[in-house]
């Protein structure tokens, strides 16, 4: 026979599992959106102050290796410095890898007719049990 102090412990085990399954499905969900932005069209532009930029959203693994090089370049040239003044130190291989995660996402900013002038570099993930993106 259980006593209620098991049955509770159970109980609250159960439901710590639901919320964390429930938590996987919504980053498993975004993860496999083919646009995360094709809700919200009108983030796709931006021409303000002499600043004519297309904005897109693609998975790591649709992008050109130019591409990733220019980003990996990118954050060398904006990054290095501060990571090397930081317990964390610049590590590039590192560095590059994470750039390269298959689970990586990019919004890119590019000029018409150009290459791109923009990007940022984020992942849906989960940490502590809670959806993130990061």
């Amino acid at each position: 026979r259980k006593s209620s102090k098991a049955k509770e412990k159970k109980q609250r085990r159960l439901e710590e599992r639901a919320a964390m399954a429930a938590v996987c499905a919504k980053v498993e969900a975004a993860n496999k959106l083919q646009d995360p932005l094709e809700a919200f069209p009108v983030f796709k532009k931006y021409d303000r102050n002499g600043l004519n930029v297309s904005i897109e959203c693609r998975r790591v693994s649709g992008l050109e290796p130019s591409t990733l090089d220019w980003a990996f370049e990118l954050t060398k040239a904006n990054m290095q410095t501060l990571y090397e003044q930081s317990e964390w130190g610049w590590k590039e291989r590192e560095k590059r890898e994470e750039l390269r995660d298959e689970r990586a996402w990019y919004l890119l900013a590019r000029e018409a007719g150009a290459g791109p002038v923009a990007f940022s570099h984020f992942r849906f993930d989960v940490e502590c049990g809670d959806e993130v993106l990061y």
